[in-house]
């Protein structure tokens, strides 16, 4: 595949300040950069019964979906997970947060699986053309913030049932999962996924190299190669980036005092891990620009979404507004200024993915 026809993409609606406005703003500098591609998640449709009342979050990322497409994006549905560890705003507490009402069954049951491929039949058809043909099926469900305590089979059959309802409705559907990490966990769960019979057309990871894990963005090679090894499916970088901000700590917390669901780092206000050079605008700068010519290059994958394009005004994990954990992954600020990265991904995008 030519560079010039693989997924250059970025996350977009993450963490945007309620009720600001400002989208068409957005819009044009992101088309500016040359970007073709933006994942957003879509919500469960319903409030009451399957095919029931549709829910006002269902409505607003529809709304938002159909916006960037008409801006001419193609775009990349994240489809709902199990839930998710989130702050809730009330109690001033990270809670676990369901995804899928009682309605939808018991879990693990086929009544369930079945409505899980019903539901997403449905989002397939009721996005049309405004989705795109790449689909990305939860998110990072080898990760214990968006998979809790259920078991290995309700977590990986909830994954293919997704994938099934998709390509119920659209057979020319391409879905994939995306790991959080490449690690023995990951791949246990992947092996799950990817069992015969599944539904999948390409293999999703994501790396956040320096931040969440030790290394930097050249690592990403390694990945790339022993996922279609162990796969053999085109690989996409579903999320990717660098931490532009946060202080570096090798001191760790006692892991008896972490509450379940929320990372140490949002515990500690501390990163563990950082490239060379640690985390400022700059190295973010340098991470992306090598980033893009790594996906640009390399045989096996298929193109890659950066994480992200904004800085969040607090984080979803913990609720702070200056927290390492994601609060600084943009590659603008919370007030639409530009950082050195903006500049960076739109040269790499000239120089790496002219046609």
């Amino acid at each position: 595949m030519k560079a010039s026809e693989k997924i250059l993409g970025i996350e977009f609606a993450y963490q945007q300040i309620p009720g600001e406005g400002r989208e068409e703003e957005q819009l044009e500098m992101i088309k500016a950069l040359g970007m073709r591609w933006m994942r957003m998640g879509i919500s469960f449709p319903w409030t009451d019964k399957m095919y029931g009342t549709l829910s006002e979050p269902y409505i607003e990322t529809k709304r938002q979906i159909i916006r960037n497409h008409q801006h001419g994006f193609e775009i990349m549905i994240s489809t709902p997970g199990l839930g998710a560890y989130r702050f809730d705003e009330e109690l001033q507490e990270t809670r676990w947060m369901e995804s899928f009402p009682d309605f939808v069954g018991e879990k693990g049951t086929e009544e369930y699986y079945e409505n899980i491929r019903r539901t997403m039949a449905f989002i397939c058809e009721d996005l049309g053309e405004n989705a795109g043909i790449y689909w990305q099926c939860m998110n990072e469900i080898d990760n214990p913030i968006f998979a809790s305590h259920y078991s290995d089979e309700i977590v990986t059959q909830t994954a293919r049932a997704s994938a099934e309802g998709i390509v119920r409705a659209n057979p020319k559907a391409r879905c994939g999962i995306n790991l959080s990490r490449y690690d023995e966990n990951a791949l246990r769960i992947a092996d799950l996924v990817y069992a015969p019979g599944h539904s999948f057309y390409y293999m999703g990871d994501d790396q956040y190299f320096g931040s969440w894990q030790p290394g930097d963005v050249e690592d990403w090679v390694w990945v790339i190669d022993k996922l279609y090894e162990r796969y053999g499916l085109p690989v996409l970088a579903n999320e990717w980036g660098y931490s532009s901000g946060g202080i570096y700590s090798e001191e760790h917390a006692d892991p008896k005092s972490i509450p379940f669901g929320l990372p140490e780092e949002c515990f500690t206000q501390r990163w563990f891990f950082q490239a060379k050079g640690g985390h400022t605008d700059e190295v973010q700068a340098r991470f992306l620009r090598e980033g893009l010519k790594i996906f640009a290059e390399h045989p096996h994958c298929i193109g890659s979404f950066i994480f992200c394009w904004r800085d969040a005004y607090k984080c979803y994990h913990c609720g702070g507004e200056t927290c390492p954990s994601e609060d600084y992954w943009g590659i603008v600020t919370k007030d639409l200024k530009k950082k050195p990265a903006y500049d960076a991904v739109k040269e790499a995008i000239a120089e790496y993915y002219r046609a």
